[in-house]
């Protein structure tokens, strides 16, 4: 055997052991190399080998990451996808649960994404080749100063009807919401800073700030009414000195909450107050189910302290990560930030975005979506309530795609996805949404899958499952 195979099998045998998970952060070549003695060569010979087998996956300028190994004949799929130990990994959460989606796990209820068959394929596809037959210059170029101002009307007047009046030069486009958060972010802090965000949070948020070297301060958020403003104020007066807040006013990730107007306008005086700046993440807000849409917290900002992020990601087409945010009195730096890191978004979809804005297509499409959307969260919830033991609690969402699971104080979602997962079955524990070990007894289900046969047996099975699980422990 050579020597490069030696390494790789030694390799293979820890990842199979589970020191690295499906979607995990693998040593770099150099770092191999040393813990061998060989040269980078010999280590980028094993990693070449592995990646042959489809045991290990490059990423351009990341370095390499364990894959799910391939399915043998007669082997659960269950097997190789991610166990409770390794969801709690702050710096896996993400890459584990996007490891599920790639799987064959028959029924997924564990991302915040609706089904595709939600969104306009056909039409939007019909508009994007209509575009680039218009405008082929789209394809090699970036977005023309014309269209860009058109396209940044368009949106001005769609943040009108949410009572949110954006200043002309304030809007800049980002790779999904994701991006606009990193940026700000970025501006608005240094390593070692603090920044308060609502617990349960995305655990996305989590390791976002974790990337970037920051500490989560975690003020308790209910499903009632958000964020919890005492808690905040009391966190703010005698805790540690905070940078920024980041919040979810409008159907919160996990909770689906959505804070009253009157709390709004609070926290905005609130932060006023403490100086400390606002992060408003609203990617949820267009998903709003019957009477208005809800109102952002920007729309009462007169300072230009909030800095709003939003995206059609969730509300029009998943695969576009079309975001964008208005920075206020941070929006100049914002955009020489993003200038220095991704630069633009892609021109064909803005331009494609711009004529369906246009057209007064999107305000149709958005309302399908919500009905289906509204249906299926009752559908979710009757079910999670029908066959879930005594004592579990399910608050109705008024919009956003998640419905928030609190089980009996016994129950541990951790090992009942362990279970689930033996059974084709996946949703997102509670153990994900906080650094410290908290909502073990909760889950997060997404309801943006078309209601079917499969869901409700899927459902009604992990309810058996919780049950089984509070009888036996």
């Amino acid at each position: 055997m050579h020597q490069y195979q030696d390494i790789a099998r030694q390799l293979l045998a820890r990842i199979d052991g589970g020191e690295f998970p499906p979607g995990g952060r693998l040593p770099s070549v150099r770092r191999l190399a040393a813990d061998h003695g060989v040269n980078s060569l010999t280590a980028l010979a094993a990693y070449r080998w592995l990646e042959q087998r489809q045991r290990v996956v490059a990423r351009p300028r990341a370095g390499f990451y364990a894959a799910l190994p391939a399915q043998s004949e007669g082997q659960a799929q269950a097997r190789a996808l991610p166990s409770p130990a390794t969801l709690v990994d702050m710096d896996s959460r993400m890459s584990q649960l996007v490891a599920l989606s790639s799987s064959d796990v028959a029924v997924q209820l564990h991302m915040a994404e609706a089904h595709h068959s939600l969104y306009p394929a056909a039409e939007l596809a019909r508009r994007l080749q209509q575009t680039l037959q218009r405008q082929p210059e789209l394809i090699g170029a970036y977005l023309p100063a014309a269209l860009h101002d058109r396209l940044c009307g368009q949106l001005r007047r769609l943040a009108a009807g949410w009572q949110l009046d954006l200043p002309a030069g304030e809007i800049l486009f980002c790779n999904g919401i994701t991006e606009g958060i990193s940026l700000a972010l970025r501006h608005l802090t240094r390593p070692g800073d603090t920044v308060a965000v609502e617990t349960p949070v995305y655990f996305g948020l989590l390791q976002t700030l974790a990337a970037l070297g920051l500490k989560a301060l975690e003020i308790p958020c209910t499903p009632d009414a958000g964020l919890s403003l005492e808690a905040l104020e009391f966190a703010l007066q005698y805790g540690p000195p905070v940078r920024c807040l980041v919040t979810v006013t409008n159907f919160q990730n996990p909770t689906g909450a959505l804070m009253p107007d009157d709390n709004k306008k609070r926290l905005l005086a609130l932060a006023r107050r403490h100086g400390v700046a606002i992060i408003e993440d609203d990617v949820f807000g267009e998903l709003y189910f019957g009477g208005p849409r809800p109102t952002p917290l920007k729309a009462w900002d007169r300072d230009g302290d909030v800095i709003y992020c939003a995206s059609f990601t969730k509300s029009l087409a998943p695969s576009f990560r079309l975001g964008w945010l208005s920075g206020g009195r941070h929006h100049a730096a914002l955009e020489r930030l993003r200038a220095s890191s991704s630069l633009v978004s892609p021109a064909l979809l803005l331009g494609t975005l711009a004529d369906l804005l246009a057209s007064g297509d999107y305000g149709r499409i958005s309302r399908k979506l919500r009905a289906r959307l509204a249906g299926q969260m009752e559908r979710v919830a009757d079910a999670v309530l029908g066959s879930f033991p005594r004592g579990t609690l399910v608050r109705r969402p008024r919009g956003g795609l998640l419905l928030w699971v609190e089980g009996p104080a016994g129950l541990d979602s951790g090992k009942l996805l362990e279970a689930a997962l033996k059974e084709s079955i996946s949703f997102a524990p509670g153990m994900l949404f906080s650094a410290e070990p908290r909502f073990r007894h909760c889950l997060r289900l997404n309801f943006g899958q078309p209601w079917d046969a499969a869901q409700q047996a899927a459902i009604a099975r992990l309810g058996a499952l919780a049950a089984e699980q509070l009888r036996t422990t």
